[in-house]
């Protein structure tokens, strides 16, 4: 399988093109996961507003006080669901749960580094660092 981008100032939003001889079950597997991941939405919540976010924005789903809060690359938002609910709903896109209240999106983490006590440091790509 080989992936190419075209970057393009006159495409408005990205574009998946899949192209092969025949149609497999690799293929139809790539089109559903690729389908979840950025067409599948989240109804997050902000002090001011109710919007709804693909999924594919989010870096990391944590708890605290008694919450659920969504990050992505540059705002915080609040969830409604429980953390083991949209755990196991965003399991199969690429999500993994790292500790008792946070889950990340794989594709945003940006290294790891191992920790003296035995932690790992994870570094996600908007600038958060949590720990395994």
């Amino acid at each position: 399988m080989k992936i190419r981008v075209d970057i393009q100032k006159q495409y408005e939003s990205p574009e998946v093109h899949i192209m092969c001889r025949e149609e497999t079950e690799e293929v139809r597997e790539l089109q559903e996961r690729l389908e979840e991941m950025f067409l599948r939405k989240l109804t997050v919540y902000s002090e001011s507003e109710t919007r709804n976010i693909s999924i594919a924005d989010v870096v990391r789903i944590y708890a605290a006080s008694k919450k659920v809060f969504v990050r992505t690359a540059g705002d915080t938002f609040e969830v409604r669901e429980r953390l083991y609910t949209l755990e196991e709903e965003l399991k199969e896109s690429g999500f993994v749960r790292i500790s008792n209240s946070e889950i990340v999106n794989t594709s945003s983490i940006e290294k790891l580094d191992m920790g003296l006590v035995g932690t790992i440091k994870m570094h996600m790509r908007n600038g958060d660092v949590t720990y395994v």
